[in-house]
């Protein structure tokens, strides 16, 4: 039988999957501490304010010595912070290894020294990069192919994560699809949801290719998928890999316009012959099913109709605001931090959000 978990701290909570998390956790009566620098502020997690099983920390993660009191008494940490996104990542090679790949190695450190046995860590089916045109399904055991520096230190903390695994650290590892769906920290720069946002706009929708094929996961589900690992026996998900998904949500680019334009009608779509995203693949979930018998329960033509429908509520909303872009608010913050005559690469620096 699973051990008991009473508080988990989520690093990145105020993020896009991270709220969306915490709102979950929440829900399933465990107590838990988003510890986030606040890059898009803190709208996300409003659902929560004032709930005795919440709090929020604003503490830049590198800083171990900010961080490490505030995790003692948790029984697991889970780890969806960082930069996202190749736009946002190619800003600044030495920004992104900083927030992407140390500040995880550092708290994972933090996590085995004080004796926490359970790191989740938010990985990206980007890693598998671009399948070759006789490979059906990714699986778990697949070759990897990271086109993006993205994805290339998700694989980097990949291994490492699984290099501290012993009898007492118990690291688990989330090859998330490409999210989608609504979230109290909104972000726009998400396929499905930017070619929702705007067809509402009656925009014209810009295509680069369109055959790539790419696995999608709506942010609610990928958030259950986290309490299914947090919650299995530790034998069951310890140095386990596990891509996140479904199936029946693989599906190319065209497939996602044209369910765009079957929810959202009269649309113009121009088409650009050449594709700048490279990614390919297809992905097997079956491993996560059969092991931990999850289940998602979203489709993407949910994800648009409740995207379409949030924002017909909604009282003016900017999907260009920066807010809602990472690369947008990447670009500001690497200006904030250079005019403030401080240098990127530090691990001391902030670290993102953005999951």
């Amino acid at each position: 039988m699973a051990e008991q978990i009473k508080r988990v701290a989520v690093i990145g909570g105020a993020g896009y999957l991270g709220s969306t998390l915490c709102v979950h956790l929440v829900s399933q009566g465990i107590q838990v501490v988003s510890i986030d620098p606040l890059w898009f502020g803190d709208d996300g997690l409003r659902p929560l304010r004032n709930h005795p099983y919440f709090s929020s920390l604003k503490i830049d993660v590198p800083h171990g010595d900010e961080v490490l009191p505030h995790l003692r008494g948790c029984d697991a940490v889970i780890w969806v912070a960082g930069l996202v996104g190749d736009p946002a990542c190619d800003l600044d090679i030495g920004f992104t290894y900083s927030c992407n790949y140390r500040s995880v190695l550092t708290l994972a450190h933090i996590c085995k020294w004080l004796g926490i046995h359970r790191f989740i860590f938010a990985s990206s089916c980007s890693v598998y990069g671009k399948s070759s045109s006789d490979v059906v399904h990714l699986s778990e055991g697949s070759a990897t192919c990271p086109l993006s520096f993205y994805a290339q230190d998700k694989l980097a903390c990949e291994k490492a994560l699984r290099g501290m695994a012993d009898d007492c650290f118990h690291p688990s590892i989330l090859r998330l699809a490409t999210l989608f769906g609504w979230s109290n920290r909104m972000r726009f720069d998400l396929v499905v949801n930017v070619l929702t946002a705007r067809a509402c706009r009656k925009e014209t929708l810009e295509i680069c290719g369109g055959s790539q094929r790419r696995p999608f996961l709506h942010v609610k589900d990928a958030a259950r998928a986290f309490v299914t690992v947090l919650t299995s026996e530790i034998s069951l998900i310890s140095s386990e890999i596990f891509n996140v998904g479904a199936d029946s949500n693989n599906h190319r680019i065209l497939d996602i316009t044209d369910l765009v334009l079957s929810s959202i009608p009269g649309v113009r779509v121009k088409f650009i012959s050449e594709s700048v995203d490279l990614r390919d693949y297809d992905v097997d979930f079956s491993k996560i099913t059969e092991t931990l018998s999850y289940k998602t329960e979203f489709t993407v033509a949910q994800g648009i109709a409740e995207i379409q429908q949030k924002l017909s509520e909604a009282n003016g909303i900017d999907i260009a605001d920066p807010v809602y872009v990472n690369v947008k608010r990447t670009r500001q913050l690497i200006s904030e931090s250079w005019k403030n005559g401080r240098q990127l690469q530090s691990t001391a620096e902030l670290v993102g959000s953005a999951a």
